[in-house]
């Protein structure tokens, strides 16, 4: 699967506040998106041409496009890994 010695290429979909933080963790490539919309397409798009090999998603935009939906897609493409970002932004789940 990977290399010894090759670097994990990260991508993450993330709302505006978080873009700055992102890129100075190093993160490759940082798509800034408006709206949970957005983020479904851009993760489609993402995932489709393999543009990274972990994929970080904001979890204010997975609350807004669903687990349920962000779970259909890691089924379908288990390539890139997709992961929610956790953030003290949103509230944990009453039952998590």
């Amino acid at each position: 699967m990977f290399k010894v010695g090759a670097s994990l290429r990260i991508g993450a979909v993330v709302l505006a506040d978080l873009e700055k933080a992102l890129k100075a963790s190093g993160v490759d490539r940082v798509f800034v998106v408006n709206s949970w919309n957005d983020a479904l397409k851009v993760i489609n798009e993402v995932v489709s041409k393999k543009e990274v090999d972990l994929l970080l998603v904001d979890d204010v935009l997975v609350n807004q496009v669903g687990k349920n939906k962000l779970a259909e897609i890691k089924y379908k493409n288990p390539f890139p890994a997709i992961i929610e970002l956790e953030t003290n932004r949103v509230p944990k789940p009453v039952n998590s």
